[in-house]
């Protein structure tokens, strides 16, 4: 006995097929998913949001542990009184785990 296998017949594929082979749909001009240069708070097509480029280049030295080495910097620097430091500190570390950066934010309670 022999087996034969059919592809599926879908009936929208084939009606839009033939109906682009007669000229009745016309082509539309598909765009990458990344594109988005023309939304509002861009400078340029293609300009990366420098807090993330600053999280990947972290990610890159420090692995699975950037966060906790980055809510260590933000630390670090609010305790030397580094103030844009430590929030630039806990942007990143916001990248990696929200809660951690939240933490960051809090005055630790003296001893």
């Amino acid at each position: 006995m022999s087996i034969r296998l059919a592809p599926a017949h879908d009936h929208a594929r084939t009606a839009g097929r033939h109906a682009a082979g007669r000229g009745l749909v016309a082509r539309v001009r598909v765009m990458a998913a990344n594109d988005n240069g023309d939304q509002p708070g861009r400078d340029a097509p293609g300009a990366f949001d420098p807090v993330l480029v600053a999280a990947l280049h972290h990610f890159a030295r420090h692995g699975l542990d950037s966060a906790r080495m980055a809510h260590a910097e933000a630390t670090r620097a609010r305790l030397e009184g580094n103030a844009p430091g430590a929030a630039e500190w806990i942007a990143i570390t916001g990248m990696f785990d929200r809660r951690l950066a939240a933490s960051a934010n809090r005055e630790p309670i003296p001893a």
